[in-house]
């Protein structure tokens, strides 16, 4: 439905020093999978950014903590205004389901300028 120089693509994403731990793995049959690791309580830093299907970025922003829907809420409007009317470039906001990105109010604001916004499908 959509041709891809219309899409925009935001998420955030996290990083902190237990990043790379896992609650789950793979290991020998009737043996449970362990992995001993050193706690270590660090500073989160998230990044939020608006990426072109091509792979270029129009907008970033990398904050310290995580993301919370007041700060998703104004990355997206301060963005509004690099989209362009549907049906031109630039027109159409691809979010995956996260709960912070399914605030109503921020979506009537995205279309009330003439902008869609379209959620990923969800994943079972």
């Amino acid at each position: 439905e959509y041709k891809p120089e219309q899409l925009i693509f935001m998420d955030e994403a996290s990083k902190d020093e237990r990043t790379l731990s896992r609650g789950y793995g793979y290991f020998l049959k009737n043996t449970f999978a362990t992995k001993k690791n050193v706690f270590m309580r660090s500073i989160r830093y998230t990044i939020l950014s608006a990426l072109l299907l091509q792979g270029i970025y129009i907008a970033v922003d990398i904050m310290e903590g995580s993301c919370i829907k007041e700060k998703f809420r104004e990355f997206v409007i301060s963005n509004v205004p690099q989209m362009n009317a549907y049906s031109s470039e630039y027109s159409v906001l691809v979010l995956d389901n996260a709960r912070i990105h399914h605030d109503k109010d921020l979506i009537e604001y995205i279309e009330s300028f003439g902008r869609r916004v379209e959620f990923l499908p969800l994943i079972p």
